[in-house]
């Protein structure tokens, strides 16, 4: 172990001889010292979390760390309600992060790749952190700033290599369902104008149409298109327990989206909006769209007079390494969308940002007074979008495509090493899923294979049927997948 081994171990020594008993842990010291000798950012979270350890010790007192991590866990989140079950809870309290990496309150070290595709520039990204952290001025899309036309200029420009960007206005919000939740807002207005009096679908019914397995959102519209999810809703909500207004069709099932679409018009409803993630996040991660699909889902939707809205919340730039489907391999000459969301990688997960971008038919129907929003277009929000466009150079888009390629690689072959323990890879970019036989393993649950997994220094969470979701950051190296890949391997076999 050389120097800067040697003194990262001494630090962690340290922050674990000040707390309690520890559940995570993590990281074995030798991957631990081997990884900070070549990437600085795992000594500086080790040593930003040595300095906050002394900050919490100060504010509230050393027996607060000297809880067991289970009780710390419980006792900070005593008093909120938490959205996801309790079993999904990470089982430790993170205190620093810079790059990949993950410092824990008792001293354990995490590869993060969690983090719902935020995790793009990694944790702490400090050319994203300076630029929002400057003194902008507090106004939104009624005040003009020099910040719009930046992002706009941006934006175009990342939109645009296949000649001239195809959307024509941009709408920015907080939230990605927020963004998905305008898009329904305008597809609203055109399927009011539709199926009014003199309309082409006059009193029509309306409906809306998604993949299979998708997720567009928690909001009220983005949810009702969200399939992995709607169980829940319908068992639990009253007004989603009344709703029957969502198709669905399989990804790349196009005899079942032509179906769909003549079914509409042999029992006399309108189809308000398809709605398409390029590249599934939360039902199937990893599962990219077929160009043909898309073709016809255009074509379809043209001709029935519905919306297209293409969800890139997830898969912007995590993708292929661009951020909308119109510049994916194959799609360069794909007709827009009328809308296209990005979120997400877009603002870092540093700051809440997302973006609707419109062609000029989904801008002509835009209506002053259909939706608002308080921070809408702040120069801070913006100037984090900046910032993260700026750092996606040509490396790192290659980056992202080639060491996608290398992580599905290593997986299947991990999955035949491993024999029937592993059902399914796959993944676009640095979306990828690996799913679990549903016979010997459970992904989710107390002490099953995402919590193993998380205390044993490997960041990631679920997604798919009984799959790991694996999200990492853009500038993932080959070691880092070995890693990664390994601590799969040590999980699998903690179960077998």
């Amino acid at each position: 172990m050389d120097g800067v081994g040697e003194a990262v171990m001494s630090q962690l020594s340290a922050l674990r001889n000040a707390s309690g008993a520890a559940e995570t842990v993590g990281l074995s010291d030798l991957v631990i010292a081997d990884f900070a000798a070549r990437d600085p950012t795992l000594v500086s979270a080790i040593e930003e979390a040595t300095a906050y350890q002394k900050e919490i010790v100060a504010e509230f007192g050393h027996e607060v760390l000297m809880q067991d991590e289970a009780t710390l866990v419980k006792s900070l989140q005593a008093d909120l309600i938490n959205f996801y079950a309790l079993e999904t809870v990470n089982p430790y309290v993170a205190i620093a992060g810079r790059g990949p990496w993950v410092i824990t309150s008792h001293g354990a070290v995490l590869h993060d790749n969690g983090g719902y595709g935020m995790l793009a520039a990694g944790h702490g990204p400090e050319t994203v952190i300076s630029a929002m952290s400057k003194n902008w001025v507090m106004a939104n899309v009624m005040t003009a700033s020099f910040s719009q036309l930046r992002l706009i200029q941006r934006l175009k420009k990342e939109l645009g290599p296949r000649g001239a960007c195809p959307f024509e206005k941009f709408i920015f919000m907080n939230s990605g369902s927020e963004a998905v939740t305008v898009g329904l807002r305008i597809s609203d207005v055109n399927s009011k104008k539709m199926t009014e009096p003199g309309g082409r679908h006059e009193g029509k019914p309306v409906k809306l149409l998604a993949l299979e397995r998708a997720f567009h959102g928690r909001t009220d519209r983005p949810a009702q298109i969200s399939h992995s999810c709607l169980k829940n809703y319908e068992d639990n909500l009253k007004t989603f327990s009344e709703r029957d207004n969502l198709l669905l069709v399989a990804a790349d099932d196009i005899e079942g989206l032509q179906a769909v679409f003549a079914r509409a018009d042999a029992e006399g409803f309108f189809i308000e909006l398809m709605a398409i993630e390029p590249v599934q996040g939360e039902g199937n991660p990893g599962k990219c769209v077929e160009r043909e699909f898309y073709d016809e889902a255009r074509r379809l939707t043209k001709e029935h007079g519905s919306m297209l809205l293409v969800d890139s919340i997830q898969a912007g730039l995590r993708g292929q390494g661009c951020l909308s489907i119109i510049d994916y391999q194959g799609f360069q000459d794909a007709e827009a969308p009328d809308m296209e969301t990005w979120s997400k990688a877009l603002n870092a997960g540093q700051y809440p940002l997302s973006v609707l971008g419109m062609t000029s038919r989904a801008a002509e129907l835009y209506v002053v007074g259909i939706y608002g929003n308080t921070m809408t277009t702040n120069p801070r929000a913006l100037e984090t979008a900046i910032a993260v466009l700026e750092r996606i150079t040509p490396q790192i888009r290659q980056n992202i495509r080639d060491k996608g390629v290398e992580f599905v690689d290593k997986l299947k072959a991990l999955a035949d090493e491993l024999p029937g323990t592993i059902t399914k890879v796959q993944g676009t970019g640095l979306l990828i899923s690996a799913e679990f036989d549903p016979e010997r393993f459970t992904v989710v649950g107390y002490d099953k294979l995402e919590v193993w997994c998380r205390r044993h220094g490997l960041g990631v969470i679920h997604g798919g049927e009984n799959a790991l979701r694996y999200t990492p950051h853009f500038e993932i190296t080959s070691e880092e997948i070995d890693l990664i890949v390994d601590i799969t391997r040590q999980a699998i076999l903690a179960f077998s």
